[in-house]
């Protein structure tokens, strides 16, 4: 779940003890429990599980802070479920998330994901070696589908049909989440007027007894997963059976949970023989959930012999035949979606490819982007693809929802439109396909001509297989009914710069920004201090950017940069291939992952690895594979085949990239497209801007700090890909970028009477430099200011005091109180920020007290949490108690939005 959802490993089959986040979720969930069911009398003197739930508590959210800090300092283009939810904003209010709501939904996602699912899964397993009739059953299922040593994808996995049959029984056996609460909307009776209820009465139901009541289900303590095939599960009253919750709010990992299950019970059985020698007796342990309490099972591979051989279904060959040519003509193709989490715009975009190839002039715009805009209904062709949301529309439809409810469509004329519909989603859920049935029947009405029925793709089903087929039935209806246009003319010969060979594959907002200036701001460190304290810091820039006609930003934005790789690494991958640099290239692939590319356009071998591709960072798994394809040395192959296997310790560890792997095996082989391909796209690196566009709008600017260090694989020396770039621009050079607003804002307080404490050493003083300059320039404009307190922190005052004229000129004019600590300066009083604050605890309160609000910015691993500490303790301080009433201080101040930081982790 933590891979999928957010990128993180917690690597449990690789230790002997389950990761410390796993163990304190365990106490946690038990103490949970336990604080319910105790009597107000017995918490009173339950003070050691209470602080050991505090500090569970504490663990699991600094975990999960960590993720998301190290996800907002290194964004990726990855479709996640933390990068969804980093991104996503309410469709009617612009509304984000903010990182503590985030936290929240990460850690609901875990706990009631693990908790639930691994109930599931145990119960599942018990249940099938009480019956070992259904579990030969299953193991019959897997060797048909995954034969041999077959790894599962998603197209296999809605195959599983028994093992699903098994999970849903288990499910109405054994509910993980064994009650749900209801009330009435009004006061009402019930069981012919038995129990009368008032309005808003809870009431709790528990749904073991749901779902073994008689009057719903036949033998209702048996284990029978024939309840579940196709016909019969049909016949189940829609309210007998509540696995997942109840309503609008049942569980929205449903479709996940089942997935997983199927996965991992599926691949269980693949690999092993399961036993039980102990004859085990269920008994139920509970926490917030239920599960089997001390159930073990015995486990041994199992031997070739014992698969059976088992002849795949045969297939149909009308429902793999390919997509007939159709001669588009040119003519208008338009692919609506209407999606909340991107895959119906995936499958969009997949059909305008094909539409494209085929002829057509093609457009893939959102549902509402079409409508509201008025594109439609003068396009020929119109394909709709589309999800639902409890029976409403998915956040890209939900205006045109808003115009069918208030009948503002039913006067358009799409008489001259032909148009088709695919509806997805999952029959798990009530509702399914009530969105798109309404738009097929919507537009119908309008006169459009179908050109084919409405397409189900069923996420519970073979959801890949009923696309295909929608589009193979789609063609087939354009290729007898689409006529032919008039021909005309497509030739166009246009002149294009390298600089707009790249700007066609960056996003539409993406500009050029003209550096104005570039200035080292580190002084020598020679004979300053014992550079075995602590080393001298590597060169950090003040760059100047002047931003394009139009373009605004305010204090505490980001500006975000596409960098490009150093020459001499480009240099090095040209030279390990055995290639010419200048040789030119024409680029073609079809879908959309190869987006970042220049497709159809000829670039230089130079150009291509230098702007489209990053090739330092940590080569993919199957990168192995692949160069293993390639290579025809034995002792290479032999040696690539043992890195799959140790990939984490030998490659992830080490931050190995393709081209370090090429020169560690000098005999291993790579193409250029391969190399090109197994390498991901330059994403943008984003910097805090430095000023205030009260000083200058028109004007950015930037403090970079450079990375040097000796590279963890041991080849030569890393230097950050970004920061490396930023360092070679030059005045009257221009690099790609955007401004970006921050998410959730980071911005100085509208008021400026409202004080501020500032705290960000080194790089991360950047943005408070900007909150400053617009507090100085407020002031110069006779406002009413409030004096702010800077804490900055830097090796030595002849080093690396960034700005220091400015800071000592602000202080003088009354705009900030500057704390300022030296960390390589022995016989001075502070060292880091924290001792500094904690010095000043007394104005830093009294500033607390008096409304300000506090930024926090620069390093997120050691820096963020020290300051966070120290805030604490000056809270207990000044208001008694302990470490966790602190803690409730800080969430407090989160929660008010008067914390505010931006931090960053380890730079690419």
């Amino acid at each position: 779940m933590a891979v999928a959802g957010f990128g993180h490993r917690f690597s449990s089959f690789e230790m002997e003890e389950l990761d410390p986040f796993l163990e304190a979720l365990g106490r946690a969930l038990g103490e949970s429990l336990n604080m319910i069911t105790r009597l107000p009398m017995q918490q009173r003197f339950a003070k050691k599980a209470e602080r050991q739930f505090e500090a569970d508590i504490a663990l699991m959210n600094a975990l999960v802070d960590g993720i998301i800090a190290e996800r907002r300092a290194h964004p990726n283009d990855g479709k996640d479920l933390l990068n969804l939810m980093i991104a996503a904003a309410d469709p009617e209010t612009g509304e984000t998330l903010d990182d503590i709501n985030i936290r929240y939904q990460v850690l609901t996602f875990l706990i009631a994901g693990h908790e639930t699912t691994s109930g599931m899964l145990t119960f599942a397993l018990y249940h099938l070696l009480r019956n070992p009739h259904v579990l030969a059953q299953a193991y019959a299922e897997v060797d048909r589908v995954l034969p041999g040593d077959t790894r599962p994808d998603y197209a296999q996995n809605a195959q599983l049909v028994v093992i699903e049959r098994i999970l849903k029984e288990a499910l109405r056996l054994w509910p993980t989440a064994p009650a749900f609460t209801l009330a009435p909307f009004e006061d009402t009776s019930i069981g012919n007027g038995k129990w009368n209820l008032r309005k808003d009465r809870p009431v709790n139901v528990f749904s073991p007894g749901l779902h073994r009541f008689p009057g719903a289900w036949a033998n209702p303590d048996e284990f029978d997963i024939d309840r579940w095939l196709p016909e019969n599960e049909a016949k189940h009253h829609p309210h007998s059976y509540k696995p997942f919750g109840n309503g609008e709010r049942a569980c929205i990992g449903r479709q996940f949970a089942m997935v997983e299950a199927k996965l991992a019970l599926a691949m269980i059985l693949q690999k092993f023989a399961i036993g039980d020698p102990h004859m085990y007796k269920l008994r139920i342990k509970e926490t917030l959930s239920i599960k089997p309490d001390q159930f073990f099972m015995r486990v041994r591979l199992r031997a070739p012999h014992e698969r059976m051989s088992v002849a795949p279904a045969t297939k149909v060959p009308t429902e793999t035949a390919p997509a007939a040519t159709v001669s588009g003509n040119g003519q208008r193709f338009s692919v609506l979606y209407g999606t909340s989490l991107g895959t119906a715009r995936d499958i969009a975009e997949e059909i305008a490819e094909r539409a494209s190839v085929d002829g057509f002039e093609t457009a893939v715009r959102s549902m509402d982007e079409a409508f509201i805009a008025g594109h439609l209904p003068e396009d020929k062709v119109i394909v709709i693809v589309t999800a639902t949301y409890n029976g409403r529309a998915p956040d890209s439809a939900v205006e045109i929802e808003r115009l069918i409810d208030s009948g503002q469509v039913d006067t358009l004329d799409w008489s001259g439109a032909k148009f088709a519909v695919l509806g997805i989603g999952n029959s798990q859920w009530p509702n399914y396909q009530h969105f798109p049935k309404r738009i097929d029947d919507t537009i119908a009405s309008l006169g459009a001509t179908r050109l084919v029925p409405r397409g189900e793709a069923d996420g519970q089903g073979d959801f890949d297989g009923a696309v295909a087929s929608f589009v193979r039935d789609l063609w087939k209806a354009l290729g007898s009914e689409v006529a032919p246009s008039e021909q005309r003319s497509t030739l166009s010969l246009q002149p294009v710069d390298a600089a707009a060979t790249r700007a066609q594959v960056l996003p539409e907002h993406a500009q050029r920004l003209e550096i104005v200036a570039n200035e080292e701001m580190v002084l020598p460190a020679e004979g300053l201090w014992d550079f075995a304290i602590e080393p001298p810091r590597p060169s950090t820039r003040f760059i100047r950017i002047r931003l394009p006609e139009g373009q605004r930003y305010h204090a505490g934005d980001h500006i975000a940069v596409y960098a490009q790789n150093r020459p001499e690494l480009v240099e090095r991958a040209i030279a390990r291939l055995g290639l010419d640099g200048a040789t030119q290239l024409r680029i073609d692939a079809q879908g959309g992952r190869f987006r970042h590319l220049p497709l159809g356009q000829t670039v230089t071998v130079q150009q291509l690895l230098a702007e489209f591709v990053e090739l330092s960072d940590t080569l993919p798994r199957r990168a192995l594979a692949a160069i293993g394809e390639q290579t025809r040395c034995p002792n290479t192959k032999k040696e690539l085949a043992r890195l799959e296997g140790a990939f984490d310790s030998e490659i992830a560890a080490k931050r190995l990239s393709i081209l370090d792997l090429l020169d560690l095996h000098p005999a291993a082989k790579l193409s250029l497209d391969s190399l090109v391909e197994l390498s991901s796209a330059i994403a943008p690196r984003f910097y805090s801007i430095a000023s205030s566009p009260l000083v200058d709008p028109s004007i950015a600017d930037l403090i970079v700090g450079t990375m040097e260090a000796p590279a963890w694989s041991g080849l030569g020396e890393h230097r950050g890909f970004a920061s490396s770039y930023m360092q070679r621009v030059m005045p009257g050079d221009a690099v790609f970028g955007y401004v970006r607003r921050p998410n959730p804002a980071f911005a100085p307080p509208a008021d400026p009477a409202t004080p501020m404490i500032l705290i960000g050493p080194g790089t991360g003083f950047a943005p408070l430099r900007g909150f400053i300059g617009e507090r100085a320039a407020q002031k110069a404009a006779s406002a009413e200011v409030a004096k702010s307190l800077l804490f900055f922190g830097c090796r030595h005052p002849d080093h690396d005091w960034y700005c220091r004229t400015e800071m000592e000129g602000w202080a003088k004019d009354g705009v900030i109180e500057p704390f300022v600590a030296f960390s390589a300066v022995s016989d001075f009083k502070w060292r880091y920020v924290q001792d500094a604050m904690w010095d000043a605890r007394d104005q830093l309160w009294a500033a607390i007290e008096g409304g300000a609000h506090i930024y926090v910015c620069g390093d997120g691993k050691f820096m963020a949490p020290a300051v966070r500490d120290a805030l604490i303790r000056i809270a207990v301080d000044k208001q008694g108690g302990d470490h966790a009433s602190g803690s409730d201080w800080l969430e407090a101040m989160i929660e008010q939005g008067r914390f505010h930081q931006d931090v960053f982790g380890f730079g690419k």
